[in-house]
């Protein structure tokens, strides 16, 4: 974790950060989330995998560097997945609503803070029902994609917040 922060501090979230070995970070960590949806777009069951990396760092950007340079992570991922053809081309309507998904998952996340795991169940849970109404009820997508805005967003961001908890705890005890 950061030096500013105290070793004795389980979790620090700050809002953002700049100083270059942050910013460092973030673009790796953005690199990181573009990179894995589209080396892993042709490959079976592609949404379990990179749904969960790409949430497994978005949450490790909030932890770690904070809303404004989570959100910078959380841009990208979406419009990779439709360039490499992991989100057929006629879901290109739902990408800013992806992005959303994903600030919605960033602040919920970093309002429940003090509560990791309560946290990583609330923001999955946002992002969830969010994407759900808005690909059945505002957009109306039709059934052969409407499965991917339904049960496996939850699964991915909850499986991705799991990564990100388990990650950071092997951090944690390698640091000390």
């Amino acid at each position: 974790m950061n030096q500013k922060y105290s070793k004795t501090a389980k979790l620090a979230f700050p809002i953002a950060t700049y100083d270059v070995n942050n910013l460092a970070w973030t673009i790796g960590l953005l690199i990181a989330s573009v990179i894995f949806p589209a080396l892993l777009a042709h490959s079976p069951q592609n949404q379990w995998i990179t749904g969960t990396i790409v949430n497994a760092v978005i949450f490790l950007a909030v932890w770690r560097f904070g809303v404004v340079n989570a959100a910078f992570v959380a841009i990208l991922p979406s419009s990779i997945a439709l360039l490499r053809g992991l989100l057929p081309v006629p879901m290109a309507i739902m990408i800013p609503w992806i992005i959303i998904s994903n600030f919605i998952l960033i602040a919920a996340f970093f309002s429940t803070k003090k509560y990791p795991l309560a946290g990583i169940v609330l923001a999955s849970t946002a992002k969830f029902f969010f994407l759900f109404a808005v690909a059945t009820y505002f957009l109306k997508i039709s059934s052969p994609f409407l499965f991917m805005f339904q049960w496996p967003q939850l699964v991915t961001a909850l499986a991705g917040g799991l990564v990100a908890l388990g990650t950071l705890k092997i951090y944690q005890k390698l640091a000390r």
